[in-house]
C-alpha cells in the first residue's frame, strides 16, 4: 500500500466507506451473471467547510478484472492502516501533475481515487467546466422488439441510437433493425455485439442488413483481426471497447472509426491518456461509456467526457442512458435532493469511517 502514502495524507480528513445496493427495474444479464441490483462502494471525504466529494467503486459483474469483495478488502485494509489520506493532492495542484493510478489499485478502486483526488464533483450543476459544452447523447435501447421499438417512439425517433445485439439470434437481430428502419429509414445505428458473435454469424448479420444505417459496431466478435477484415470487406466501421481493457498496442485501420472508453473498467491510469491520444492521433470519435454505474458516477462520467472534449478537441458522444435501468424512486431521489450525505445514508451502509 505504498503508493497509498504517495497520494493521500488524509491526517486532517475525515472519510467514510459506503456500500449501497440499488435495485434495477428488472434482471439484466451481464454475460451470464444475471443482477437485479447494483452494488458499490461509495467512498466519501467531509467537508466541514463546503461540498463532500465522493468516489464510486462499483465493479461490473462479467465485465470488470476485480471483484466488489476484492476492492472492498483493498480500500479497509489502507483505510484502517491510515495510509488513505489526501495530502498529495494540494501538491498535485501545485505541481500541475497527473497521478498515474496504476497498481497496485484495482480498476475501480483507481477510477473511485481519481473523482476524489481531482475533486470531480457529484452533481454537474456544482461544475466549473464550460457548461456550454455540447456532447451528443446517445440512448440506448434494449429489450424485446417491442420493447424497444416503444423506446423508440418514446425518445421521438432520435437521429442515431445505441442498440444491443448478439444477445438473441442472429435472425432476431436482423428483425429488430429492420423495423427500426422502417420507422426511420435515416436512422444511424451504434450497435454493441459483446465479441459475442462468430466471425460466420457477423458475415451473416452484414449479408441481411442494410449497412447504410450502421454507424459503426462495436467488437462484433472476440477477435479484432476478424473484425477488421470482415468490416473492410463489408464497408462498415467498428469501434473498440472490450479489447481497451488489454495494454496491447492499439490497431490500426480505416474501419475503426471510435473508441468506447469505459474508465471504471479501465481504471483512471496512464492508459486513460494513451487511449486520448490515439484517438487525437488517428482522428477518431470518442464515447464516454457506463457500466451500469449509480446516478452519481454517470453524472462524473459526463463531467470528465466534457473535458476530454475541451482538452482533445475530438468529438465526444455520451453513452452513459443506462439510468433509465434503475427503481424510479432511485432516480427522483438523485434529480430531486442536493443533499449528498442525506441520499448516501438513505440508499447505502456505513461499513468503515473515521
Amino acid at each position: 500500500m505504498d503508493k497509498f502514502d504517495q497520494l493521500f495524507d488524509c491526517s486532517n480528513k475525515k472519510l467514510s466507506l459506503y456500500r449501497f445496493s440499488l435495485p434495477l427495474k428488472k434482471t439484466i444479464n451481464f454475460k451470464g451473471h444475471y443482477l437485479n441490483t447494483r452494488e458499490g462502494l461509495w467512498l466519501i471525504e467531509h467537508n466541514p467547510h463546503g461540498q463532500d466529494y465522493i468516489g464510486e467503486v462499483s465493479p461490473l459483474p462479467g465485465f470488470s478484472q476485480e471483484t466488489l469483495a476484492a476492492c472492498q478488502t483493498q480500500l479497509i485494509d489502507a483505510l484502517q492502516a491510515g495510509t488513505l489520506t489526501n495530502q498529495c493532492i494540494s501538491k498535485q495542484q501545485a505541481n500541475h501533475q497527473q497521478v498515474d493510478f496504476t497498481a497496485p489499485f484495482l480498476p475501480s478502486v483507481s477510477f473511485a481515487l481519481f473523482c476524489l483526488q481531482q475533486r470531480i464533483p457529484w452533481a454537474l450543476q456544482t461544475s466549473n467546466v464550460a457548461q456550454d459544452i455540447a456532447l451528443m447523447t446517445i440512448p440506448l435501447l434494449q429489450g424485446s422488439l417491442n420493447e424497444i421499438i416503444k423506446r423508440y417512439r418514446e425518445l421521438n425517433y432520435p437521429a442515431t441510437v445505441k442498440l444491443k445485439v448478439a444477445r438473441l439470434s442472429v435472425a432476431e437481430d436482423i428483425k429488430v433493425i429492420k423495423s427500426l428502419i422502417e420507422l426511420n429509414p435515416a436512422v444511424q445505428l451504434r450497435l454493441d455485439a459483446n465479441q459475442q458473435w462468430t466471425a460466420i454469424q457477423y458475415i451473416d448479420f452484414l449479408d441481411a442488413i442494410d449497412r447504410k444505417c450502421i454507424d459503426y459496431i462495436e467488437e462484433p466478435t472476440l477477435s479484432t483481426m476478424d473484425n477488421i477484415s470482415i468490416s473492410t470487406q463489408f464497408k462498415v466501421s467498428i469501434a473498440l471497447d472490450e479489447s481497451l481493457l488489454i495494454s496491447n498496442p492499439l490497431p490500426i485501420s480505416k474501419c475503426i472509426k471510435a473508441l468506447i472508453i469505459k474508465p471504471t473498467l479501465i481504471g483512471y491510469s496512464d492508459r486513460i491518456q494513451a487511449l486520448l491520444t490515439h484517438a487525437q492521433q488517428q482522428q477518431l470519435s470518442l464515447s464516454m461509456s457506463a457500466s451500469f454505474e449509480s446516478p452519481i458516477a454517470l453524472q462524473q462520467l459526463a463531467y470528465l467526457a466534457k473535458q476530454w472534449q475541451q482538452k482533445t478537441q475530438l468529438k465526444v458522444s455520451l453513452g452513459l442512458d443506462t439510468l433509465h435501468a434503475f427503481q424510479p424512486e432511485i432516480i427522483h431521489a438523485i434529480k430531486d435532493n442536493s443533499d449528498l450525505q442525506r441520499f448516501i445514508t438513505s440508499q447505502a451502509t456505513c461499513i468503515w469511517h473515521s
